[in-house]
């Protein structure tokens, strides 16, 4: 692997790493041939859980999962892009595994690898077989494949690395609008001035209760739902594009959109006169102070905003603490209570949760 490292040190291409324990020994190697201060721009092993927390500015699901290493991987991107000045020839890498322990933990041992850039998400993802071997034999087969895959970044022929168990690996190239997203050059990938029928949403999964939410507002409407996802969020890591093609794939019967707007505000901006299809939790998030930096100033700027960009809100109800709250329940500003639309209880109702969906599986 010397040799390889020589070469991937001499490339043009950068990168910063965030390893959960897992694949540290990558990192050693790496740093033992001279040259890695021309790659390895910043390496980071969040190992505790709350390290882990914080590198990602959120709790994961699952520690040791592709999702997770992703994640690490868009914060490394992030960081990586930041220090080199730009996003070309820069790379995150995310690791995280669940190897052999002294402690008893129950499933496979195994190991997820992910590398994000502007234009492309890979992750491999590694379950050993069921044999008995040394957490240092499991380091020295991860600390390779991660070579193999910073090889594959760089440009260069890495050797094909056999893996005692299943090995299984994807790649999302980015269009270049979905790129321009990610960096910035975009807001969405359509514009249009038209009074659209927008829901918005992670869709995560996309399930049976959202499915009736779209019936029946094309039904009350009129007219086709739009359904949008955006790839960033308030206090959340830009999804990646292995995760924007998951959620494509699953929505068939509706155009999605994918934006670059956290905000109502900045939806309403792109999407102006139109009418979009919220729970009632996110109507209570457009009226919240917190949202807006506990500035009452700007929250009433932006409730005239939205006034003035001519959107309307189909508002249907959500169960909070056993109790199914709908829009005659809230408080809001006249402002804001003169764009909505209540969809009553006995019209619709829907508990299913994407987040107890996911926790389900």
């Amino acid at each position: 692997m010397s040799d390889l490292i020589e070469q991937i040190h001499r490339s043009p291409k950068k990168f910063v790493l965030a390893l959960t324990g897992g694949g540290s020994r990558a990192l050693a190697k790496l740093l033992s041939i001279p040259g890695a201060s021309e790659t390895v721009l910043e390496a980071s092993i969040p190992y505790h859980s709350q390290a882990l927390n914080t590198y990602l500015g959120q709790e994961p699901e699952n520690s040791a999962s592709s999702s997770t290493a992703r994640n690490l991987a868009m914060a490394a991107w992030h960081r990586a892009h930041t220090i080199n000045g730009s996003h070309v020839n820069v790379a995150g890498v995310g690791v995280t595994c669940a190897l052999t322990t002294k402690r008893r933990r129950l499933g496979t041992n195994r190991c997820h690898i992910a590398i994000q850039t502007s234009s492309q998400t890979t992750e491999v993802n590694i379950v050993f077989d069921g044999e008995t071997r040394s957490r240092q034999d499991e380091e020295n087969i991860i600390s390779d494949i991660i070579i193999q895959q910073l090889a594959d970044f760089c440009g260069l022929k890495a050797p094909y690395l056999t893996v005692p168990g299943k090995i299984l690996k994807r790649t999302k190239n980015a269009s270049e609008t979905w790129s321009d997203l990610l960096t910035g050059k975009l807001k969405t990938t359509l514009s249009s001035n038209n009074s659209l029928n927008i829901f918005p949403g992670a869709f995560n999964p996309l399930h049976q209760g959202h499915k009736e939410m779209i019936a029946y507002s094309e039904k009350l409407l009129g007219d086709k739902v739009y359904l949008e996802v955006s790839i960033s969020n308030v206090d959340k890591l830009p999804i990646d594009f292995l995760t924007m093609q998951d959620r494509q794939k699953q929505i068939n019967k509706n155009p999605l959109i994918f934006t670059n707007s956290p905000t109502f505000l900045e939806k309403a901006r792109l999407f102006p006169r139109a009418r979009f299809i919220l729970g009632v939790d996110t109507v209570l998030r457009i009226v919240d102070k917190k949202y807006y930096g506990n500035d009452e100033r700007l929250l009433a700027s932006s409730i005239d905003e939205i006034c003035e960009l001519g959107c309307k809100m189909v508002v249907f109800g959500r169960q909070f603490d056993g109790k199914f709250l709908t829009l005659d329940h809230l408080t809001l500003p006249e402002k804001i209570k003169r764009l909505c639309v209540g969809v009553e209880e006995k019209e619709f109702r829907s508990d299913i949760s994407s987040t107890l969906l996911r926790e389900s599986k």
